[in-house]
């Protein structure tokens, strides 16, 4: 199967639609979210039973009303679907598999569909239950309902057998797909008639219980969570080692004079948005213009306020030892379709979720129930990018892994219904996340000293930063309300965990207030960052597998981080008018409170500057 699969790229293995266009199978859930369902062939009693029940149950028109698609893929040919149609009554989505011939004489020396192999879906003439008596009985009265459609097929030999298109001996399975190469539910038939549970299967397909309400926790989510260490404080031991910590965690002090001058507070916004695993890498030319308007929380997960700190504007960096990174140049950006491009066209088919989970080799998908070794989260250099058979996970596809199986899921430590950030799904369904692997290690002309290395890296970061401004503000979506699903993150494997608070938290204090200014925000991501949930103290999110700094657009619900007491009140009301500036002339509350927070600022300053 494996030798199979490699030899057949994901783009070549296609079904056929009921109007005879062939097409990629795994376009069907490459920017929307399915449950694909796969019928043994046309003419068969279980084929009609089962879509019989799908319609009894309306799982179609349930699906559709949470933006599911359902999807069904039989064994047959073109000329079957009219009339099998008419007398199923099904009217959703049917897919062709034609490549089988039916004849069960020649089958079991056949290699049988491609399409089924894929999803490694059981075939034998074992899974008949032949010699089962009790099988047979239930096979019977399945067929006094439901009778052969002996009329799609023809009559072989002495007329006793009938041959339809497809495959007697291939059984059937089901999946909640996608949006991109995601699984978040398999099962795969153990004999003929054996059927998916549909209440199950609606129930992963929505993410809840439908009579309860209750929302599922998938095994792939919590995992994340506890990879991540989401329930704890962590700090880095003299030892190198990531370990729980007691108190608030600060920068350290060659930091503090780094930085120096005026206190302030790190923002901490947003939520990584997820990196991916795709195809064609994409070099990006600077727009401009200024964001104003309704813009979302990246992924705009609340958090209190982060690290003391101090700070002071960087100048021109005239003098700067090292070489800069070019934004426009030397960074490419990858949505998360290209990512799932790439992943496949490099056969990297795995990310390191830390999940029970398996890799479908083909079609980069993990889905549950299979436990695969996981790979060491390592930096690769450059060249070993979209290499698959060295060491370590690819970065872009572990960000993405966790954008999709953590921030876009629900978890019950974030205090609120809905997933860890709310924003995630549909910049996932836009295609609007923007990312890119930033290699430090290579930047020219750094110095051996760790502590003069890791300023001037913090030097590089923060232009690179300011220059992307233009950039992101050129990206699609550029316009009206859906910039506000919009993001750039930066993933930086190069800095290592005990490196992550004197550089990327340090860069995003450097960028805060100019990028508060434009209407944008600055989130940093890193795997000891003890920023916690608003609605849960005990929930640290902003927690990534690597290293990241994220931007994205402004929106109102950011007045939580523009009035909290750790900042200084010159801060407070530089942040608040930079706030009003966006959202000033808006009739929404956060605005109102925007106003009266910035009325009392200004009074307390005034009071400290008698």
């Amino acid at each position: 199967l494996l030798t199979t699969m490699a030899s057949n790229p994901p783009e070549v293995v296609k079904i056929t639609a009921a109007d005879g266009t062939q097409i990629p199978i795994s376009s069907l859930w490459k920017d929307r979210k399915v449950v694909l369902i796969f019928l043994r062939q046309l003419g068969c009693r279980f084929c009609r039973q089962q879509v019989s029940e799908i319609m009894d149950f309306s799982l179609k028109r349930k699906l559709a009303q949470h933006d599911v698609v359902l999807c069904l893929i039989s064994l047959g040919n073109v000329e079957q679907v009219k009339e099998w149609l008419e007398v199923t009554g099904y009217d959703g989505e049917l897919y062709i598999d034609e490549s089988t011939d039916g004849n069960p004489m020649t089958s079991p020396s056949t290699p049988g569909s491609l399409p089924y192999a894929v999803f490694r879906l059981r075939r034998g003439a074992e899974y008949l239950r032949l010699d089962d008596p009790d099988a047979q009985k239930k096979s019977e009265a399945v067929y006094a309902r439901f009778p052969d459609m002996e009329q799609l097929g023809e009559k072989a030999g002495d007329g006793t057998v009938t041959i339809w298109p497809g495959d007697v001996f291939q059984t059937g399975g089901a999946f909640v797909l996608g949006p991109g190469n995601l699984c978040d539910f398999a099962f795969r038939s153990t004999y003929a008639g054996d059927h998916v549970d549909l209440d199950t299967i609606f129930k992963y397909a929505i993410g809840s219980d439908p009579t309860s309400g209750e929302e599922l926790l998938y095994e792939s989510t919590d995992n994340w969570f506890k990879k991540m260490k989401n329930d704890r404080r962590l700090t880095i031991s003299p030892m190198g080692n990531i370990v729980a910590a007691g108190g608030l965690v600060s920068f350290s002090n060659s930091v503090l004079r780094a930085i120096s001058s005026r206190t302030s507070v790190a923002l901490g916004l947003g939520v990584a948005a997820g990196l991916a695993s795709s195809a064609v890498s994409r070099k990006v030319n600077g727009g401009s213009g200024r964001r104003t308007g309704v813009l979302s929380a990246l992924f705009g997960l609340s958090v209190s306020s982060l690290y003391l700190a101090q700070k002071t504007i960087m100048n021109a960096y005239i003098h700067s030892k090292l070489k800069y990174i070019d934004a426009s140049m030397e960074v490419k950006l990858l949505t998360p379709i290209e990512i799932d491009d790439k992943v496949l066209e490099s056969g990297l088919p795995e990310c390191d979720c830390g999940a029970t989970m398996a890799t479908m080799p083909m079609l980069g998908m993990r889905e549950p129930g299979d436990v695969v070794a996981q790979k060491n989260v390592i930096s690769r250099s450059r060249s070993q990018t979209w290499v698959s058979d060295i060491s370590g996970s690819n970065e872009f596809q572990t960000i993405l892994c966790y954008v999709r199986e953590f921030l876009a899921k629900p978890h019950p430590a974030v205090g609120r219904g809905g997933p860890v950030c709310p924003f995630v799904p549909t910049s996932l369904k836009k295609n609007s996340i923007y990312m890119s692997v930033v290699r430090t290690n290579g930047i020219k002309g750094l110095i051996e000293d760790v502590k003069e290395r890791e300023k001037q890296i913090r030097k590089v970061l923060a232009k690179l930063l300011r220059d992307f401004v233009p950039i992101f503000e050129g990206l699609e979506p550029s316009k009206g309300k859906l910039r506000q699903f919009k993001a750039i993150i930066l993933i930086f494997p190069d800095i290592k965990a005990n490196q992550a608070h004197d550089i990327i938290d340090a860069v995003q204090v450097l960028v805060k207030e100019s990028f508060v200014e434009k209407g944008l925000m600055c989130g940093e991501f890193h795997e000891t960052n003890n920023a916690s949930g608003l609605r849960n103290p005990n929930f640290f999110p902003l927690r990534t597998p690597y290293p990241c700094l994220a931007i994205r657009h402004m929106v109102p619900g950011d007045i939580a981080f523009m009035t909290l007491d750790d900042y200084p009140v010159k801060m407070r009301v530089k942040l608040l008018k930079g706030f009003l500036d966006v959202f000033g002339e808006e009739d929404k509350p956060q605005v109102k409170e925007a106003k009266e927070k910035l009325a009392a600022a200004e009074l307390e300053l005034l009071g400290q500057e008698k």
